[in-house]
């Protein structure tokens, strides 16, 4: 009784004194609700023997005028709460001693089968903007065992930055059973209390990742590992000697080393970076990973636009409480200091080649396996570098492959891909991306473009902006890939016939998501108006007009009802293009006139590429009708239809078969509807008349589409005109005609420049038998494109195309 007494005395005491330095923000989980604290037979779990904890769940429930944890149950002298007891190493006895829960045996001989228990996770310090020393950076959430100490200075320090998580409740009759003892009942909720703490834990800061030797050492011991190195080693004991100090170097080179007071000083860092240099990070559609984190290993696969991607993602993870993930980059980006803050931020270095390496290849593939087995975060950029060009590029299939055999090796069936896009009003780079926009040779990727790029953060740079798109679950994926057929492998040297199509589908799919998910951005908008203009200038008043054109099409599509529009009003989107620094309006006659000069538009371009594919049916109907008089709406369905599938792999445009016919229609009546297509006699169909704001809206709608289908000409002409030419000669053929068309027409064609596009365009040509290739290697047209060589010609004016037949005569 004396110790009840004075146990109360010190709560009582403890309370008084560290409540004024508790501030707390509360999380319900899905399945619970504050109304569900209020019922009379709730009882709280709580992960440790903390009575901090115990005071901040006591002001909470206090103000809520819910039962307290310190009440007692009913009738009984039993307090509300039961309390995990960490477990100690016993040296005499050289193993681990466990303990019961405080409180839950005396609970579980109630027999009371309406008892609800609610597990209740707490975390200190996870918000970087209430830190502001390293002091308080030591002392935040991590997996080292806190004692007393810390404690105390953790909630000195970081008590007004509480997090409280009410976990989903469940009923304790659930848990046990009749013929077991009340001790063996205690010890299986208390695993099942120690595994949902730790999960939440995860979920919020990550992986206990203290054991990085023993990863280290495990993989370069591997049993696949050791036995290439036999194979290799071919019995030589010097060679094997040799080749086991690689193993145990390429392992160390390529694991990640992240540490928790270097990830909160780069979040402290980078939340000064974001707000002060940008107008902060908006996000949206957070919460359906949030209600997924917990139950899911999650890879996320954003697109890649500019370095300081992975800054943004990973910090905007951090600071709403979820995982830190575990960063594929190149090792071109592994520098002295550098590489060691990017290891510790979470950064896992790769080579960009190593399919030679067979050695390195295993340990960097049970690395990646490692992680998915142990539930981490892991994040890749599907297209490989960044685009500089502002289109998505091809996925790359190397981290997809391997990542489907990672998980079709696992008997782990809870992962999720998360397509992800994030864009930029104001890229940092975008000078050094200029000379590529204009035609010039890609150059290689370096971490040092960011030092090049510093200058442009003394200007405003706007905001950023990211959406997760919808997750792809890779065990429903690959059963609908397959169908009945078992996709699990043995042996991370299995390579299954129908691996490469899956990984090819699976990088479709991801692409998708994120053209699906990219953000209408101001600039982005801007860009698009202005350049689709034919003469690239446009008035104050035409181009605010020429805005609310292309956003009414846009709120009209129900397809797009869920895309991310960041400003409807055209004076603010035209305001904020400006402050930005990407044009600057001339004065004539008295009115406001956008003309960009070449670099501009070039950087302009950017911008346009990351959200024209909204308007890419829209455009197709236009230009079906653009150099004819009159058709009927089935012939317009029909020749859309016609030059889709050509364009569908291009820009990841969603819709397949039968579907496509519907969209086209219901885009065809959309564009009615506004007066940029016009009902004549006979039910027959027309461009608006002449000189008025609809006639140049249409025109402009037809050339977001028009260099898309004037490659995809150049390509087929030159097949059609002389065929027996292989890939490479193909390609550089396209590129060269491209260019030169460029230089005579005095359009500054984005798509031309980048000679990628050429390629994947050929590639997908071939892939869906548009092209055919032979045994040497020689390509030549289908008869498909041969039937449809006339009609394509509708899509086209006379002077381009005897242009383009004259280069091809020349080449």
């Amino acid at each position: 009784m004396l110790r009840f007494w004075f146990r109360e005395r010190v709560f009582s005491v403890v309370k008084y004194c560290i409540s004024p330095f508790i501030r707390f923000e509360v999380e319900f989980e899905e399945g619970i609700s504050e109304k569900d604290l209020n019922k009379v037979k709730t009882i709280y779990a709580l992960p440790d023997k903390s009575i901090s904890e115990l005071v901040a769940l006591d002001k909470y429930t206090n103000k809520l005028n819910a039962p307290s944890p310190k009440e007692y149950f009913e009738e009984t002298n039993l307090q509300r709460y039961i309390r995990l007891i960490p477990p100690k190493y016993n040296i005499g006895e050289q193993k681990i001693k466990r303990f019961l829960p405080q409180n839950l045996p005396e609970i579980l001989t109630l027999e009371d089968d309406e008892v609800i228990l609610v597990p209740v996770s707490f975390y200190w310090g996870i918000h970087p903007d209430k830190q502001r020393s390293f002091f308080k950076i030591v002392f935040s959430q991590s997996w080292a065992v806190s004692g007393s100490f810390k404690k105390f200075f953790r909630v000195l320090l970081h008590g007004r930055s509480l997090v409280i998580k009410f976990n989903k409740p469940f009923i304790l009759s659930e848990l046990k059973e009749r013929d077991r003892t009340v001790e063996e009942s205690s010890r299986l909720i208390s695993r099942y209390l120690r595994a949902l703490f730790r999960k939440t834990k995860k979920a919020a800061i990550g992986p206990d990742i203290s054991h990085r030797r023993t990863l280290v050492r495990s993989l370069a011991r591997d049993k696949v590992v050791r036995e290439e190195i036999k194979v290799q080693s071919n019995g030589d004991l010097k060679r094997t000697r040799k080749l086991n100090k690689k193993a145990f170097k390429y392992a160390n080179e390529i694991c990640s080393d992240i540490n928790y007071p270097i990830v909160r000083n780069l979040q402290r860092g980078l939340g000064w970076f974001w707000n002060k240099r940008y107008d902060g990070i908006q996000i949206q559609n957070l919460d359906k990973i949030k209600s997924i984190a917990d139950e899911n290993g999650l890879i996320y696969v954003p697109c890649h636009r500019s370095h300081i991607d992975y800054l943004a993602f990973s910090y905007i993870l951090l600071e709403k409480g979820l995982m830190l993930p575990h960063v594929a980059a190149g090792n071109n980006m592994n520098l002295p200091i550098l590489g060691t803050i990017g290891k510790g931020g979470g950064a896992f270095f790769m080579r960009r080649s190593f399919a030679s390496n067979k050695l390195y290849s295993l340990i960097f593939f049970q690395y990646f396996k490692r992680l998915l087995q142990r539930g981490s975060s892991v994040e890749f950029f599907p297209e490989g570098g960044r685009s500089r060009s502002g289109f998505s590029l091809q996925a790359r299939p190397g981290l997809l492959s391997m990542t489907i055999r990672s998980f079709a090796s696992l008997s782990n069936e809870n992962v999720k891909l998360i397509p992800i896009y994030i864009g930029y009003e104001k890229i940092i780079e975008g000078n050094s991306y200029l000379s590529e926009l204009l035609g010039e040779q890609k150059k290689r990727e370096s971490f040092l473009d960011v030092f090049k790029s510093i200058k442009d953060f003394r200007n405003f740079l706007g905001s950023v902006y990211i959406n997760f798109g919808d997750p792809i679950d890779l065990k429903d994926f690959l059963e609908s890939e397959l169908g009945e057929k078992n996709y699990k492998i043995n042996s991370p040297l299995d390579r299954p016939s129908w691996l490469k199509k899956a990984t090819n589908n699976l990088g479709t799919e991801v692409m998708k998501g994120i053209n699906e998910s990219a953000v209408v951005t101001t600039s982005s908008l801007f860009s698009l108006s202005l350049l689709t203009e034919t003469t690239q200038t446009l008035d104050s008043n035409s181009i605010s007009k020429r805005i609310e054109m292309f956003i009414d099409l846009l709120k009209k599509n129900d397809d797009y009802k869920d895309v991310w529009l960041t400003e409807e009003s055209p004076k603010k989107v035209i305001a904020k293009t400006e402050a930005l620094g990407l044009i600057n309006s001339q004065l004539i006659g008295g009115e406001r006139v956008f003309r960009p000069t070449r670099n501009e538009a070039a950087l302009l371009s950017f911008y346009q590429n990351n959200i024209s594919h909204y308007y890419l049916l829209y455009s197709l109907i236009c230009l079906s009708l653009k150099y004819v008089e009159k058709l009927s709406e089935e012939e317009i369905i029909r020749l859309t239809n016609l030059v889709y599938p050509f364009l569908q792999s291009d820009v990841y445009l969603p819709w397949k078969g039968e579907q496509i016919n519907k969209v086209i229609a219901k885009n065809l009546k959309t564009l009615i509807k506004s007066g940029l297509i016009v009902k004549k006699d006979k039910g027959l169909l027309s461009k608006p008349e002449k000189n008025g704001k609809e006639y140049r809206d249409f025109w402009a709608l037809s050339n977001i589409s028009e260099p898309s289908i004037k490659r995809f000409y150049i390509v087929m002409s030159t097949l059609w005109k002389e065929e027996g030419t292989d890939v490479v000669e193909l390609q550089q053929r396209c590129v060269a005609i491209a260019n030169k068309l460029q230089q005579i027409e005095g359009w500054l064609y984005t798509e031309f420049s980048d000679a990628s596009k050429f390629q994947f365009f050929i590639t997908k040509l071939l892939e869906d038998r548009y092209i055919k290739e032979n045994t040497s290697n020689k390509l030549s047209a289908s008869r498909i494109t041969q039937r449809v060589q006339k009609e394509f010609q509708q899509f086209f004016n006379q002077e381009f195309m005897h242009e383009v037949n004259q280069l091809n005569l020349r080449e």
